[in-house]
């Protein structure tokens, strides 16, 4: 189960891979909707067999297409057999992407000698960290890079805690659509794994979702640094909503299908970059403190997540960082029709994470 090589970072190479030719399914449940992607190895090649998205607003009373909810437990079930009954998924195999707001991953310093065996250290000293009694969290760490000055060191360390009600709640999950033992991981690994190219250093990935967008600092395929605000695609909807006088449908769906040649696309984009503001200069400053503090430079940043589709949104984002942003292509990490090349790259960002996860059973 659960954090089992949880920061291990994935190989490009199948066939130098332990990967069976079985296909998998990735699976990422958000607050706002359900993404699924089904891989298979076939004759050493990943290959794209199906994958699908679900709106959950619908199944909350008949919430907007759009809208952050919270399921009762029987109706979040019934809307991942939907899921997979509907995308045609037949795999029997399964990786689930736990959302960050059902775990903790933070960065802990340790003062210690470079030689010095801190393990049996690191679990006294999360519970300064850990928000909830460690007795109630599922726990996994890695010590990330940090800089060494003569015989103390200030020692790094990442650590990723799960809530073990929130394991209960989708070990039951899993168990409805009779895929037991599914291994479980927060989805900020998932999305490093969909994303990470090995002949990158040092990279960083923003992924924007319903309720929060979140920054990853990725160093040789190893998360270094996670930073999270509270700004969405929701919360854009809502504050479009007020502004136009209008409803939350009515406003997700202009923001869904507007272009950038719409006589109104500068009304919403003014609106639109007002409700990212904070959050991407907030990124900027942790960006730019650990290079600092590494003395590296974040070479490449990706941006994913539903959310970011937004037209503009990679250039607004490009010029508050003062560096390039790329908007992610994951699906180029496996192979597909030729004919689907359009429709991947516009929809790749959403699915990175589920993507993500899927890989993992092929490292």
């Amino acid at each position: 189960m659960a954090l089992f090589k949880m920061f291990k970072s994935v190989s490009k190479n199948v066939s130098q891979q332990n990967a069976h030719s079985g296909k998998v399914v990735g699976i990422d449940i958000g607050s706002s909707s359900i993404k699924v992607v089904e891989l298979q190895n076939r004759n050493d090649v990943l290959t794209l067999t199906t994958y699908g998205e679900l709106e959950l607003g619908p199944y909350a009373d008949e919430s907007p297409v759009g809208q952050s909810v919270v399921l009762p437990a029987n109706i979040e079930r019934q809307a991942l057999v939907d899921i997979l009954r509907e995308s045609a998924v037949h795999a029997k195999q399964a990786v689930f992407a736990m959302p960050l707001s059902s775990s903790f991953v933070t960065i802990m310093s340790m003062q210690a000698t470079a030689t010095e065996d801190i393990s049996s250290r690191v679990r006294v000293e999360a519970r300064k960290y850990i928000p909830i009694p460690i007795g109630e969290v599922t726990l996994d760490w890695a010590e990330v890079d940090s800089n060494s000055e003569a015989e103390v060191t200030t020692r790094d360390v990442l650590l990723a805690a799960i809530q073990n009600d929130a394991l209960a709640r989708f070990n039951g999950l899993m168990g409805t659509v009779e895929l037991p033992n599914t291994p479980i991981e927060i989805e900020c690994f998932s999305a490093i794994r969909g994303l990470y190219e090995q002949e990158e250093s040092d990279c960083a990935i923003i992924d924007v979702g319903a309720t929060s967008t979140k920054l990853y600092i990725v160093r040789n395929g190893l998360l270094q640094r996670m930073y999270r605000v509270r700004a969405g695609g929701a919360i854009f909807t809502e504050k479009m909503a007020t502004e136009l006088g209008c409803t939350f449908e009515e406003a997700e769906l202009r923001k869904r299908t507007i272009v950038s040649t719409d006589e109104q696309f500068p009304q919403f984009q003014k609106i639109h970059q007002v409700a990212y503001d904070r959050a991407i200069k907030e990124f900027k400053q942790v960006i730019e403190e650990y290079e600092r503090k590494i003395g590296v430079q974040v070479g490449a940043i990706y941006l994913v997540g539903g959310a970011s589709a937004f037209p503009g949104f990679a250039n607004f984002v490009s010029t508050v960082l003062s560096r390039p942003v790329t908007m992610a292509l994951p699906f180029n990490r496996v192979a597909y029709p030729a004919f689907m090349e359009d429709t991947m790259n516009r929809i790749g960002s959403t699915f990175a994470v589920a993507l993500g996860a899927a890989l993992r059973s092929f490292e």
